[in-house]
């Protein structure tokens, strides 16, 4: 017999399931539907009540009801526990597995209790009205993002980017990158985010460059012609905002005249002077070695951002050790291992001839 008053539905037992399996035996679909739904209702009414064992038992319940549901109850009950911060948790995983998008829908917008390890599977394996489903919600750990960034389409994407709550890994911020740097539509949206696209302004630039190359080489056989004329292009199309701001705080300085170099500085001079915390005289000679006024250096060395100082060192040909060096003094000594992650994933895709030309338009910029 089914007993649905609180003080049964509350008993951490399994008798309300053996009562409740019992009475299906011979129970059709209409009755099964009927009980179910008086459950989720009773289970929604009193769940500021309910502890941890007391949801248990009725997930045990729900899922027994709604094990040989049709499809119109099965939507419901997704719709009706969507919400719940305290939902019948393997009810809920069972609903976001469900092969009918409609069923898995609401879960899948809105439940908190959706585990990021079947968020992960939907992701992988599931087709795209899956996915925007995903994109949809209001948080999403890395993991989950990260497969979005790569099998989204568009409308995903643009989630990905309008929604600082995701997570990206260095992974999924390369694969965001990558695609932007073939799709101006992305490129935009990602440059609207300037705390991601400044990140991996070195692989969108590198990645732009080669399928520019790619398309132009049947053309003609000129290829430092090409290479000239993408490297610019690079430099002014997929203009940074970083590299528009480096651009154009380009003055001449007649302000510092402190350092006088009667030769070029050698890294690893400069590099002691970094060490011993002489940051002004080591700006001061990569300003010397780049060709620049040394207050653009001093302005990229103030810049939130690492780009500006990137695309410096690249050009004077410094290692990756130096601009670390670098880097850490502009942070007051310290890095983050995602910073460092992304400085070195940056420093490394920024080729040298690249860094050059582009130090060579920003000079050309401040000469007009």
């Amino acid at each position: 017999m089914l007993v649905a008053d609180k003080e049964t539905a509350m008993s951490p037992t399994s008798s309300l399931v053996t009562d409740i399996e019992a009475a299906l035996q011979d129970a059709g679909g209409e009755r099964r539907t009927i009980l179910l739904h008086r459950i989720t209702t009773l289970f929604i009414e009193q769940l500021p009540d309910l502890n941890d064992d007391h949801v248990s038992v009725f997930d045990e319940v729900i899922l027994c009801l709604a094990a040989e549901i049709e499809l119109a109850a099965r939507i419901e009950l997704s719709e009706k526990l969507a919400d719940l911060t305290r939902g019948p948790r393997q009810t809920v995983q069972n609903l976001a597995l469900d092969e009918e998008i409609r069923v898995a829908k609401p879960v899948l917008e809105r439940s908190p209790c959706v585990e990021p390890a079947n968020l992960v599977i939907i992701a992988q394996k599931r087709s795209e009205a899956f996915l925007d489903a995903l994109s949809r919600r209001k948080r999403l750990p890395s993991q989950v993002t990260d497969i979005l960034a790569e099998r989204g389409g568009d409308v995903i994407l643009d989630r990905i980017l309008k929604n600082s709550s995701f997570e990206l890994s260095e992974w999924g911020l390369r694969a965001l990158a990558d695609r932007a740097a073939t799709d101006s539509r992305l490129y935009r949206a990602l440059k609207s985010r300037p705390d991601l696209a400044l990140r991996h302004i070195g692989a969108i630039l590198e990645a732009a460059k080669q399928k520019a190359r790619t398309e132009i080489s049947d053309l003609t056989d000129q290829v430092e012609l090409i290479d000239h004329a993408i490297d610019v292009g690079a430099a002014a199309v997929m203009i940074n905002p970083a590299i528009l701001e480096l651009a154009d705080y380009v003055k001449p300085d007649h302000t510092d005249e402190a350092f006088h170099f009667s030769r070029a500085p050698r890294e690893a001079e400069v590099v002691a002077l970094i060490h011993h915390g002489r940051i002004n005289e080591s700006l001061a000679a990569i300003a010397h070695l780049a060709g620049l006024p040394r207050e653009t250096v001093k302005h990229a060395f103030g810049s939130p951002h690492f780009d500006p100082l990137l695309f410096m060192i690249r050009a004077i040909d410094f290692q990756w050790s130096s601009f670390l060096a670098l880097l850490k003094a502009k942070n007051g000594g310290s890095l983050s291992p995602s910073l460092q992650d992304s400085a070195f994933s940056s420093f490394h895709a920024l080729s040298l001839s690249t860094a050059r030309r582009v130090m060579r338009f920003i000079s050309a910029r401040s000469a007009a």
